[in-house]
């Protein structure tokens, strides 16, 4: 129960980014990565709570656009905390447009593959798991149509791995099928206005 745990949690981040504002289309490039600590055979052993908990909901703010890392407690990475290691870049074709492309790689902050992290991942996985939890690109169009609205248009693609699998639909939760053969890809568009009166 809450009452015997220690928590010993933290998250870091790092970003670094240019806009290259004398060249066409004036692009920027960021280069991102969060580390949220996760829950490790020691940490278990110790009786500590190692998996970082981001307190609120961030929305798709930070870790991609389709939002499979929403829980704030760290549920989707199966608690073994999470890597963000992102490239993001955006850009103006013409007057009132902006183009974004960001490309996530999602990996589990414990080596879950090694000696930190299988003797967790065994009880809660089913064994050694890789630590790769699936990349996703997410593309958006934005187009200022007035001084009050604006109209965007975006595609995402997530490609899974049986980890991602495993942590998230291994037991058949939420109507999924249990096992690693719930890990087929995912694919999300949306057409979204936004008015201000």
């Amino acid at each position: 129960d809450g009452g015997s745990v220690d928590r010993d949690a933290q998250m870091c981040g790092v970003r670094l980014g240019k806009t290259f504002k004398n060249a066409g289309m004036s692009p920027t490039i960021t280069l991102w990565y969060d580390n949220l600590s996760g829950t490790s055979d020691d940490d278990a052993t110790g009786g500590d709570w190692g998996t970082f908990d981001v307190m609120y909901d961030t929305g798709h703010k930070f870790y991609g656009f389709m939002d499979f890392y929403l829980n704030r407690a760290g549920a989707n990475s199966g608690y073994f905390g999470m890597q963000d290691i992102a490239l993001k870049t955006k850009m103006s074709p013409k007057p009132g447009w902006t183009f974004k492309a960001d490309l996530h790689h999602f990996r589990t902050a414990v080596n879950i593959a090694g000696n930190d992290g299988d003797t967790v991942a065994t009880t809660k996985l089913g064994g050694k798991m890789d630590p790769d939890l699936g990349t996703e690109l997410d593309l958006t169009l934005v187009h200022k149509y007035d001084a009050n609205t604006k109209i965007a248009v975006g595609y995402s693609h997530y490609w899974t791995t049986t980890t991602f699998s495993q942590a998230n639909a291994g037991g058949g939760a939420n109507g999924a099928t249990a096992g690693s053969n719930a890990n087929d890809d995912a694919d999300w568009a949306y057409v979204q206005i936004d008015t201000k009166f």
